[in-house]
């Protein structure tokens, strides 16, 4: 018997998994493989007869943990600050109660997330050590000054108080021109969104029983 409610309990949430990955589909506008693959289920043992889906928060490697971005989507409250927001703080750019957001034309990735290699050009004329993907160190003065008047444009964050919204701007080198690319906004607390509860039991009391008799009747069937 331990069997069969070990692999009923594992049939059920690994199903459940993929029911929270549909409903993430729902109610997120385009959420990427990365936040998906952060919802995982943790197996029943014979010895431990216990299973569950999870959001995890330390099996996710090389970015920020599910559980930093999804927790507020299930449990309400405020998103945790991204490395890159991180250090604008710290050098003073940015307060701490506000977020990093992409302007209209802001380039992004097809989830709708700016582009690493984009974050990466700003944090390197900003002057500030980035360490995101892609990112070697900040650009030296003299690569500034000689490509000021260039082909690249140029980031910069106007003082608070003035005319221009507090963000990161960036200058035209051709025109003149200048635009926001990254605003600064303050930190909202998020609605519940992501109801990984309701969707889990939902799909327990639907899928365990099944699969307990499925598993029930095998064991009958093998037995002498």
């Amino acid at each position: 018997m331990p069997s069969v409610i070990r692999n009923a309990l594992n049939d059920t949430v690994k199903s459940g998994r993929i029911e929270v990955q549909n409903e993430m589909d729902r109610v997120f506008d385009r959420p990427t493989p990365y936040a998906k693959r952060g919802v995982v289920y943790d197996p029943a043992t014979k010895e431990n007869l216990r299973a569950a889906v999870a959001v995890t928060g330390d099996r996710t490697k090389g970015g920020l943990p599910a559980t930093a971005f999804l927790g507020p989507q299930i449990e309400g409250g405020y998103r945790t600050h991204k490395a890159f927001e991180r250090q604008l703080i710290q050098r003073g750019a940015m307060q701490k109660g506000e977020v990093a957001v992409p302007a209209r034309d802001t380039p992004r990735d097809r989830y709708g997330n700016m582009t690493q290699g984009y974050i990466n050009r700003f944090m390197a004329d900003l002057q500030i050590d980035y360490r995101g993907a892609g990112a070697t160190r900040v650009r030296s003065d003299a690569s500034v000054k000689r490509n000021k008047n260039y082909r690249s444009a140029r980031f910069f964050v106007p003082k608070r108080g003035g005319q221009l919204f507090p963000g990161i701007w960036e200058r035209n080198p051709g025109t003149g021109g200048i635009k926001p690319v990254v605003l600064f906004l303050r930190s909202e607390g998020y609605r519940i969104r992501l109801r990984l509860r309701e969707v889990v039991e939902r799909h327990v009391d639907a899928v365990l029983p099944m699969n307990f008799e499925r598993h029930f009747d095998r064991l009958l069937r093998q037995a002498p």
